[in-house]
């Protein structure tokens, strides 16, 4: 049988490896949050790559880093050899690691969807190319570090919402309750948002919701400055626990799912329901990201009495589920 390996990044990556492949030799990784979910998932098969280093501010110091780092990639093919893969599985396309490893690798490449940047660019060229140089300057792989995206052309591409050739199992909600959920993103930490952005259009939010307003955290988001943002806003607190997503939304039901922008309105399938607000926060950007995208399954507010006639229009009834033209092939 072809040997297989696979390198997710994330809890969907898992998911999805779940729903369509789980024949996996070697799972690869290098975020040490995962290794509990993946060796549960794959016992034996992990594979900890290890990962690159910030540089400290001390100048020796950081010379030492950036050493470190770009003796890092030799490291991990030392570590690949012996594996004899013949099938790879990747899910970022613009990451050091992945770009190294694509550009080792002889054999035939998947890139699996690892969420909406799959799709579409959120934030600009200029700014990815920024990050890259970057992360040339600190040691990280350079080949390709100012592109967004890979040569898709020698890989075989598979996603849920465009050429529907990954399945997805949708968790089953709770039944709604008077209350909207606003699902976070790490905007504020990406330096995509201030915080006092994230704070008006969220209080916007909140006023026209008509009902509570809870906020779901991202797993990246600071939470030391989101729960001294939220005591500032009316009608708007930290949602209940539990906080993962699919944990979350299948014991506490809500008549709507808001966000300025995030994968999840994707995972939970309630697309009648769902709702994109990037123009509230400032993010024209990414507002017509979303609306350019012909496969975007989820609504896109253009401003906040759009947003207004949508929340007003969601009462709690047993949900509609728009599944049928998004599901993907088995």
């Amino acid at each position: 049988m072809t040997v297989t390996a696979v390198l997710p990044r994330s809890s969907l990556h898992l998911a999805l490896l779940d729903a369509n492949d789980p024949r996996i030799d070697h799972v690869l990784y290098r975020d040490s949050h995962l290794r509990e979910d993946i060796e549960r998932r794959y016992p034996g098969k992990a594979v900890y790559l290890g990962r690159e280093g910030r540089l400290p501010r001390n100048p020796r110091g950081a010379m030492r880093q950036i050493a470190e780092n770009r003796a890092y990639y030799g490291r991990v093919r030392e570590m690949l050899e012996p594996l004899g893969i013949e099938r790879l599985i990747l899910f970022l396309e613009g990451e050091p690691l992945e770009r190294m490893i694509a550009d080792w690798f002889e054999g035939p490449i998947e890139l699996w969807e690892e969420g909406l940047s799959h799709y579409i660019d959120l934030t600009s060229p200029l700014w990815y190319a920024a990050r890259g140089a970057a992360q040339i300057v600190s040691g990280f792989y350079p080949r390709g570090a100012l592109r967004r995206r890979a040569d898709r052309g020698r890989m075989i591409v598979r996603d849920r919402f465009e050429r529907r050739n990954l399945a997805w199992d949708y968790p089953v909600l709770a039944a709604p309750e008077d209350a909207v959920l606003f699902i976070g993103s790490p905007l504020v930490d990406d330096g995509i948002l201030t915080r006092d952005q994230l704070a008006a259009g969220l209080a916007q939010v909140a006023r026209i919701a008509g009902v509570p307003l809870h906020y779901l955290p991202h797993p990246r988001e600071d939470r030391s400055g989101l729960l001294p943002m939220l005591a500032g806003i009316d009608n708007v607190a930290m949602a209940p626990d539990p906080h993962g997503l699919t944990r979350h939304v299948t014991q506490h039901g809500y008549r709507a799912f808001v966000a300025p922008v995030s994968t999840a309105l994707l995972d939970l399938g309630a697309f009648d329901n769902s709702l994109f607000v990037p123009a509230l926060f400032g993010e024209k950007r990414m507002d017509q990201a979303l609306r350019s995208w012909s496969a975007n399954p989820v609504k896109v507010a253009a401003d906040v009495n759009e947003a207004a006639a949508f929340l007003s229009s969601r009462k709690a009834a047993p949900l509609h589920q728009l599944r049928a033209e998004a599901s993907p092939a088995g």
